[in-house]
C-alpha cells in the first residue's frame, strides 16, 4: 500500500510540473500582446497584398492565437476575416450581393517572427471562403 501511495504521489507530482509549457511547445497567446498583434497585422497586410481580390481585408475576430519559441517565434492564427473596403473602384463593390460582401471568411496564418532579422514573414496562408 506504502508503494502505491509512493507511485502515486510522484506520478502527480510530474503531472504538475508538466503542465508548464515545454520549449518548442505550442502555447496558446494573448492578442493584446504588442508583438503578436504586430504578427497578425503584418499576415494581414501581407495577405491583402498577396490576393488578386478587389476588397481589402480586416480581422473581425481572432478564433485562436498560438505561439512556439524557434529560431524567433512562430505564431498561428485563426481569424475571421470582413471585407474592410476595395483596392479598385466604389463601382466594383456595389456590383456585389450585399449579403455576400458581409459573410466572414475563416483564415489560419503562419507568421514566423525574427526581429533581429527584419519584420515577420507570412510563411503560409489558407483561407476557406
Amino acid at each position: 500500500m506504502f508503494w502505491t501511495t509512493a507511485t502515486l504521489l510522484v506520478i502527480l507530482a510530474f503531472a504538475r510540473v508538466s503542465t508548464s509549457p515545454m520549449p518548442g511547445e505550442m502555447t496558446d497567446t494573448d492578442v493584446n500582446i504588442p508583438a503578436v498583434k504586430d504578427a497578425l497585422n503584418s499576415a494581414v497586410g501581407e495577405f491583402n497584398k498577396q490576393s488578386n481580390d478587389v476588397y481589402i481585408y480586416k480581422v473581425a475576430k481572432v478564433i485562436k492565437a498560438t505561439s512556439q519559441v524557434v529560431s524567433g517565434t512562430m505564431y498561428r492564427f485563426e481569424v475571421e476575416m470582413v471585407i474592410s473596403g476595395y483596392k479598385s473602384s466604389p463601382q466594383e463593390m456595389c456590383a456585389k450581393d450585399n449579403s455576400e460582401l458581409k459573410k466572414p471568411n475563416t483564415c489560419y496564418f503562419e507568421v514566423w517572427s525574427q526581429p533581429w532579422l527584419g519584420p515577420p514573414k507570412l510563411m503560409k496562408n489558407v483561407c476557406k471562403h
